[in-house]
């Protein structure tokens, strides 16, 4: 087993219940996902329909309702350099640790989706450096993600993220290797420090950490396990409840009242009211 601090393993959250449940399990960080912004606040896929505005709502939730370092996915920065610059400058008000920003098109879609499309190198290399001046003295993380692997290949995709670092990026991110040799040759090829995702049923390999690490990695997001998780128990139940009206025979698969309470910290909010009651 490798050391916390050899790799870091950093779940997606998508609102603040579950960045809530993400730091009662322990996790000093998390990445808030477009993908799973865009499937429970609109319910809809990662297709680009998710405004800067509505990811920034969610982001100061998540942010205001734990104590967690939240690396804010920022798609494509919602537009050109003037627009990363706003995105970046409310991320450092409302206290986020870092964002992510991908050299697509707009209106982009999620990395292990068909039919994607890059934007030239130098464009979102701007954008990088835009952020960079953006962010001030902040210490928010800038983190420089191509989708070039798909489109062109994987020697655009390491030209690219070469460029994003020159920018000013303190993490590249190729998306979707789609396998365990090319996720080597990004390690060896792209300087540290290197993040990558794994996605169930996505694209890329499902190594292991030891893997992963022995690789040049440094952060593994599983940024969709949580949603799909919850997305399976909620079908699950409601279907169950549709069928049988009645929740008895599955009570071992849901949290009790008391349970809940106890998650979202429901005895904090009785002592506060207590302690002001007159």
């Amino acid at each position: 087993m490798i050391a916390d601090d050899d790799i870091m393993v950093v779940p997606g959250v998508y609102d603040a219940l579950s960045a809530k449940l993400a730091q009662r399990a322990g996790f000093p960080i998390v990445v808030l996902t477009g993908y799973g912004v865009a499937a429970t606040a609109l319910g809809e896929p990662d297709f680009g329909l998710l405004t800067q505005t509505e990811m920034l709502d969610v982001a100061r939730r998540v942010c205001s309702a734990t104590e967690l370092a939240v690396i804010v996915d920022g798609d494509t920065g919602y537009g050109g350099p003037l627009n990363v610059q706003h995105l970046v400058r409310e991320l450092v008000r409302l206290g986020a640790f870092g964002v992510l920003l991908e050299d697509q098109h707009w209106p982009k879609r999620c990395g292990h989706m068909r039919d994607k499309s890059v934007i030239d190198a130098e464009e979102h290399a701007a954008k990088i450096r835009a952020a960079v001046d953006a962010r001030g003295d902040s210490e928010l993380t800038i983190t420089a993600r191509t989708d070039a692997l798909a489109v062109h290949g994987l020697d655009e995709a390491v030209r690219r993220a070469r460029i994003y670092k020159e920018a000013g990026a303190d993490v590249l991110f190729v998306e979707g290797p789609r396998s365990v040799d090319e996720l080597r040759a990004i390690g060896e090829q792209l300087p540290p420090p290197l993040a990558v995702n794994l996605i169930e049923g996505g694209q890329t390999p499902l190594c292991s950490l030891e893997e992963l690490h022995e690789m040049g990695f440094f952060s593994v997001g599983f940024v969709l396990s949580g949603l799909y998780a919850a997305a399976r128990a909620l079908e699950n139940t409601y279907r169950h409840l549709r069928r049988f009206g009645e929740t008895d025979s599955i009570s071992d698969t849901l949290t009790t009242f008391d349970e809940f309470g106890e998650m979202i910290g429901l005895e904090d909010r009785y002592a506060t009211d207590e302690r002001y009651r007159t």
